[in-house]
């Protein structure tokens, strides 16, 4: 009896402790894979934001590659083509280590085993595994302050080329005068874009390229319409520009040259002038030009002339005062505003259209 009273309670005291180490293992398996859980959901957050930072630094960097794609010296230089390209080669480098820190495997928690010495040997592996990912979870954080670090170099170099070249559209206009109003006009609403720009993307590199595209275009503009009015007359064409454009500061003004304006000019002994403006807005015009104009010039006659054609084109400043859609009105407006400034040759459109009232003379005189 005592030798089976022994030999149970025995099996007892083995049961006993097989069933705390089994406790033991569960709940020493529980906690560790509660936190590789906890480390597993702090990582996957920061391989997002990792993701979205990289994302922000490769546009950044496809951005920085289109302002460098622009030849023009006036507009990067070569100073600023440096430092985009430190700076771009800098994210590119840091998205290419983010890359390789998101592919990374991260290793599963897997299934819970059943019996407690297959409980120790999991939860040994899950601190392991803890511990790997929270070493992960720190480069993922330190990869995305230099992504973040990188994309701002990018950005503050990116808008610092953009101002400054924006800022030169009114020196270029300037150097490339005269050029088509056209170009000048689509310089000039670029050009504020870029100045008013407060951050650098992809679109608004997409703007500064537009913008480079559009100087060249002014240029080129500039170069063909000197070799358009070159030739024996071309002395006299250009003072004569210079001269309507002095009288109208603000307006552009296209100017085009004929051998007859109107059916005037030429052999027959008329000079001639026709002045385009848009209806509704815009403070710019295109004033057409007999080549007798510019035989007769500096005379008095071809003076008053251009002035009759630069009180047209002013009258873009003034809309509410001249009613452009009545030809009478608007030549005696443009005759009345040439008299204003002091041409009193008939060629200010008296002789053409007779004298006008003086109280329109004395409204025109209020357009400058």
């Amino acid at each position: 009896m005592l030798a089976w009273s022994l030999s149970i309670a025995g099996v007892l005291l083995l049961a006993g402790l097989g069933a705390v180490l089994q406790l033991t293992a569960n709940l020493g398996y529980d906690q560790a894979r509660s936190q590789f859980t906890a480390a597993l959901t702090t990582q996957s957050d920061e391989a997002s934001r990792n993701e979205r930072t990289r994302a922000v630094g490769d546009e950044s960097a496809r951005a920085a590659d289109v302002l460098l794609g622009v030849t023009d010296p006036a507009l990067v230089s070569d100073a600023d083509r440096a430092g985009l390209t430190t700076a771009r080669d800098r994210a590119q480098k840091a998205s290419a280590e983010a890359m390789s820190l998101t592919a990374a495997p991260v290793p599963e928690p897997g299934t819970k085993p059943s019996w407690f010495w297959e409980l120790y040997g999991r939860t040994a592996r899950l601190e392991a595994d803890a511990r790997a990912v929270r070493t992960q979870t720190s480069e993922l954080g330190r990869s995305s302050e230099e992504l973040g670090s990188a994309t701002g170099a990018i950005g503050q170099a990116g808008l610092a080329v953009v101002k400054t070249a924006g800022g030169l559209a009114a020196q270029i206009e300037t150097e490339n005068t005269p050029s088509p109003n056209e170009g000048v006009l689509t310089l000039r609403e670029l050009s504020a874009r870029l100045v008013a720009t407060t951050s650098f993307d992809e679109q608004v590199a997409q703007g500064f390229r537009d913008y480079a595209t559009t100087v060249q275009q002014v240029r080129d503009g500039h170069a063909a319409t000197l070799a358009a009015e070159a030739g024996p007359l071309q002395a006299a064409r250009q003072q004569i520009e210079d001269f309507a454009r002095s009288l109208v500061p603000g307006v552009l003004l296209d100017f085009q040259w004929a051998d007859r304006v109107n059916d005037l000019g030429g052999d027959n002994g008329y000079l001639s002038g026709e002045t385009r403006t848009p209806i509704e807005s815009g403070q710019y015009a295109t004033i057409l030009l007999s080549n007798s104009v510019a035989e007769d010039w500096p005379g008095d006659s071809s003076r008053a002339l251009v002035a009759h054609e630069a009180g047209h084109a002013i009258a873009t400043k003034c809309r509410s005062m001249v009613d452009n859609t009545d030809s009478a009105s608007a030549e005696a407006w443009a005759t009345a505003w040439a008299i204003g400034m002091g041409f009193t040759d008939p060629g200010n459109g008296t002789q053409a259209y007779g004298p006008p009232p003086d109280s329109v003379v004395q409204q025109a005189m209020a357009c400058r």
